[in-house]
């Protein structure tokens, strides 16, 4: 009975293996390179992200640009997204229905609080912010729409790291590069490390002008319902001129934690 279990699974896994493709996965990533801080890239800094030969690169190139996904520049021959690419990012997001209701919650808590929300998702282990809402008569944050090697120095980042078991947690911390930000910026992976499982315990992540001087933010993570992983997550921003850390956390924690909920159940994968 258990060999015939396993055979099943086993053939199973391979179904799903054989159903799966490769090259559509590779055309995709090479088009997720693409964002507000990298509007432009070239073959060969497609080749050398991806880590695909150029032969490889150059076909996938050349047919994103024959499709009208990309565009080439006759003179730097660099490539950014062409009209094919703008009109299927338009059409997703006027037909992601998800959206909208994440909109909703977000203004229903920023009009009832008048505080700053931001949600955010993870992309490759970079933050990828999807909505914003500023709160009324307070210092604002010229804070980025893409952020690169935020995972210790972000809620966004921590509330993600807070979601891995202990060992990937450790893997993680280990692997990426804790490069400060701000004086407060922690850059001890253990020190990193046992923050996390605190938050973790707790269901929300907290920074202390950790990523811009005196910038406080608190949030909680949004994890898919069906695949258990997290997407991403929303934070609430204060400034700390008008606000302590022990405010902060005191006042809005069930807050955000009761936010997170409500939108993964709308992102829910």
């Amino acid at each position: 009975m258990v060999l015939q279990f396993t055979i099943i699974v086993i053939k199973s896994m391979t179904t799903q293996k054989q159903y799966f493709s490769i090259s559509l996965e590779k055309g995709l990533k090479i088009l997720a390179l693409f964002n507000k801080g990298r509007t432009s890239i070239s073959q060969t800094e497609i080749s050398q992200l991806l880590g695909l030969n150029m032969t490889s690169t150059y076909r996938y190139i050349n047919t994103f640009v024959e499709l009208g996904y990309l565009e080439k520049d006759k003179q730097t021959k660099r490539l950014r997204p062409g009209i094919q690419t703008m009109l299927l990012c338009t059409n997703l997001l006027q037909a992601a229905d998800n959206l909208q209701w994440i909109r909703k919650e977000v203004d229903r808590v920023h009009e009832a609080h008048n505080i700053t929300i931001d949600v955010g998702l993870i992309n490759n282990e970079n933050t990828v912010r999807i909505y914003h809402r500023e709160a009324a008569e307070t210092l604002t944050y010229n804070l980025p729409e893409v952020a690169v090697n935020c995972l210790h120095n972000t809620s966004t980042g921590k509330a993600y790291l807070s979601t891995l078991s202990d060992d990937d947690l450790r893997a993680t911390v280990e692997r990426i590069p804790l490069i400060a930000k701000t004086k407060n910026t922690i850059t001890s992976s253990n020190v990193l490390f046992e923050e996390i499982k605190r938050s973790k315990a707790k269901g929300y992540t907290m920074c202390r002008e950790e990523f811009l001087p005196g910038l406080i933010t608190i949030g909680a993570p949004l994890v898919g319902s069906n695949s258990g992983r997290c997407l991403g997550s929303v934070s609430f921003d204060f400034s700390i001129l008008q606000n302590s850390y022990e405010e902060v956390e005191v006042s809005y924690a069930s807050l955000v934690v009761k936010l997170a909920q409500k939108l993964s159940e709308l992102l829910a994968d």
